[in-house]
C-alpha cells in the first residue's frame, strides 16, 4: 500500500514538474519566453539587377556587360549606431564603397565603433555578379549587439549602392526573428556626379544627402537584390516522455 501511494506520488510530481519545464522552457519566440543571449544566422544576398528587372532606356546595349557587386561590408552593432542613412550625408567610408567599391574606409569606421564597444563585430563578404546569390554562413549576433547594417556598390555606377542599415534581428517581444526577408533598392550616395552607369565623374562639391533612386532612370521600382536571414539555431521544442501506468496488481 505504501509503495502504491509513493508511485502515484512520484508520478503527479513528475507530471506537474514537465507542464512547468514546457511552460519555462518554451521554443524562442513563446510569449513568455526569456530571449536567448545570442542567435546565429545565415545572411543571403541576392543580386537581382539586370537588364530584365532594370531595363535600360537606350536599350540593352546601354546595360552595363560587367554588371556586378562589390564585396559586402558592414557589421553587428547596437541600436544608437548609424553608419548611413537615407537623407544622411555619406562618411568616407560609405563614400569608397558607393564610387569604388573599396571597403577600406568603412572598415576603419567599424574597427573604431568596436573599440568604443558599440559595435560587436565586422561582416565581409565577397563581391558577385548580378544576377547572382551569396550566402554568409553561420554569423553569431550576440546580446544587445542586434541590429545589421551591410552594404555593397551598384557596379559601374558614379556612387551608387544597396543595403540595410541598423535591421532589427529581435522582434517586438525581444525574440530573435526566425526568418527576415528584406527587398533592397538603390541608393544615391551625393558624393559624384553622374546619371547613368559609368565610374569617371567629377566630385559633388557640395555632398548631397544620400537619396533613393527607386524608379529613377536608369532604374525601374524592382528591388535590385534582396537580403535574406534564416535563424540557424533554432531552439529544439521540449521532448515530452509519456509516463508509463502500471496497474495495482502489478505495485506490491
Amino acid at each position: 500500500m505504501l509503495r502504491r501511494a509513493l508511485f502515484v506520488f512520484t508520478a503527479l510530481f513528475c507530471l506537474l514538474a514537465a507542464g512547468v519545464s514546457a511552460q519555462e522552457h518554451k521554443p524562442d519566440g513563446g510569449n513568455n519566453t526569456i530571449p536567448s543571449p545570442s542567435a546565429r544566422y545565415d545572411i543571403v544576398f541576392e543580386g537581382l539587377w539586370s537588364q530584365t528587372t532594370h531595363p535600360h532606356p537606350n536599350g540593352a546595349g546601354a546595360f552595363p556587360g560587367g554588371a556586378h557587386w562589390s564585396p559586402l561590408v558592414g557589421a553587428l552593432h547596437k541600436s544608437e549606431v548609424a553608419f548611413w542613412k537615407s537623407d544622411g550625408l555619406a562618411s568616407a567610408g560609405v563614400e569608397q564603397v558607393a564610387e569604388t567599391g573599396g571597403t577600406t574606409l568603412f572598415n576603419q569606421e567599424i574597427d573604431a565603433a568596436i573599440v568604443a564597444s558599440t559595435v560587436y563585430t565586422r561582416i565581409n563578404g565577397p563581391g558577385l555578379t548580378s544576377p547572382a546569390v551569396i550566402t554568409l554562413t553561420d554569423v553569431l549576433v550576440s546580446g544587445d549587439y542586434a541590429y545589421l547594417t551591410l552594404i555593397s556598390m551598384i557596379a559601374p555606377s558614379p556612387d551608387w549602392f544597396a543595403g540595410v542599415s541598423a535591421l532589427p534581428l529581435r522582434d517586438g517581444q525581444g525574440q530573435w526573428q526566425q526568418q527576415i526577408v528584406v527587398d533592397l533598392y538603390p541608393y544615391d550616395a551625393g558624393t559624384e556626379e553622374g546619371s547613368d552607369y559609368s565610374t569617371s565623374n567629377p566630385e559633388t562639391q557640395q555632398h548631397q544627402p544620400i537619396q533613393s533612386l527607386k524608379g529613377v532612370s536608369p532604374f525601374s521600382a524592382q528591388p535590385v537584390a534582396r537580403l535574406t536571414l534564416i535563424r540557424r539555431d533554432v531552439p529544439p521544442k521540449l521532448l515530452m516522455l509519456p509516463l508509463i501506468s502500471r496497474s495495482a496488481s502489478n505495485v506490491e
